[in-house]
């Protein structure tokens, strides 16, 4: 009985909050089907596939042979930035025709998991696999392609949720993961704008304006396109954050406890797009996530109104870690805590 009421395929649970912020909590979610289970899993696979040798095939970037005053030289070509390799030789030839054939080889593969995955996705789609919305997944698609993804920005907000689900194996009800909004938490200690070409070029706009050309930066704060979908680039609270972007392009808010998140460990998962697409995600660990939320619940400049929201959030993500994930709330478990969020584990266990 006990089983079941954890492990159901409905979980409901009338949960007490913070007095005057959220005085009880029913969270619906639901368990995946033995049918999903195994397309996820199926998918993920195929996807890790193409994703691995996508990125291979642009990191070989091309090679081209090019003639001046009657003389062969080879040029190397990445991101746009052309280098010379020489004057032609046996051995830059010979280094030219291995690079055209790992060059086939992974175009090959990328064709091939590429249709694959094309097959999958209205399978995914009628299964109800595809969660994110297309435009939070081809934003996440555009920064994984630049290498931005989990090495300079993570994902905060509500959209992390949707790690969550395919860590658990649940799809919460819409009312949790609906937003018209995606938080995108900048880890300052890295150089954003110089660890990738086209955003050192573009910026951050440039970068969502590939997305959907709509995209306007509104004084800078946050960007926002025709639907009214608004990116917000957050960061730590910090007095020396050292940027070189192009002029107009997006400031990173600061966000109180940012670091925090930052600190965690992070959870990289492969989810699907509301285009039955795979796409890679990557948020703070599940715990750190709900422990944060809670503390912004507390805080005074909070807006009253997204108090309910974020003390909903923090209870069901911990509950998602302790039931599904068996992750304990415990400092020892969790030696990257600052004590403000040791202070709230005991409201969440």
């Amino acid at each position: 009985m006990i089983f079941q009421e954890l492990c159901g395929k409905y979980l409901r649970r009338e949960i007490t909050a913070q007095p005057n912020i959220f005085q009880w909590l029913t969270m619906d979610l639901e368990e995946f089907t033995n049918e999903q289970r195994r397309q996820l899993v199926d998918v993920q696979q195929v996807f890790k596939g193409w994703h691995h040798n996508s990125t291979a095939l642009r990191d070989l970037g091309t090679m081209r042979w090019q003639t001046s005053k009657g003389r062969r030289y080879l040029y190397e070509v990445h991101d746009e930035v052309r280098k010379s390799l020489g004057r032609e030789t046996p051995e830059l030839a010979a280094r030219k025709a291995k690079h055209d054939d790992e060059r086939q080889k992974r175009k090959t593969l990328v064709k091939g998991l590429g249709a694959r995955l094309d097959k999958m996705a209205p399978v995914n789609r009628a299964l109800g696999l595809g969660r994110i919305p297309a435009i939070a997944a081809n934003i996440l698609r555009e920064l994984d392609r630049e290498k931005l993804l989990g090495t300079h920005i993570i994902v905060a907000g509500t959209n992390a949720l949707y790690a969550y689900e395919a860590a658990t194996g649940t799809v919460l009800e819409s009312q949790h993961v609906a937003t018209t909004d995606a938080d995108l938490l900048w880890d300052t200690r890295q150089s954003l704008l110089l660890a990738a070409t086209g955003v050192k070029r573009q910026g951050i706009m440039g970068l969502l304006r590939r997305v959907d050309s709509t995209f306007e930066a509104d004084y800078g704060l946050n960007a926002t396109n025709r639907d009214g979908y608004i990116v917000d680039l957050l960061c730590p609270e910090t007095d020396d954050i050292q940027t070189m972007k192009p002029a107009a392009d997006l400031e990173a808010v600061q966000m109180a406890g940012a670091e925090w998140l930052l600190a965690a460990p992070q959870l990289t998962e492969t989810i699907v797009g509301a285009d039955g697409w795979p796409l890679r995600i990557v948020v703070p660990e599940p715990r750190t996530f709900a422990l944060h939320k809670l503390w912004v619940s507390r805080r005074p400049d909070r807006q009253p109104l997204k108090r309910p929201r974020d003390v909903a959030h923090a209870r069901l993500v911990a509950d998602l870690a302790r039931t599904y994930l068996q992750q304990p709330m415990t400092a020892k478990a969790m030696p990257w805590l600052p004590k403000e969020l040791k202070a709230l584990m005991k409201e969440l266990k």
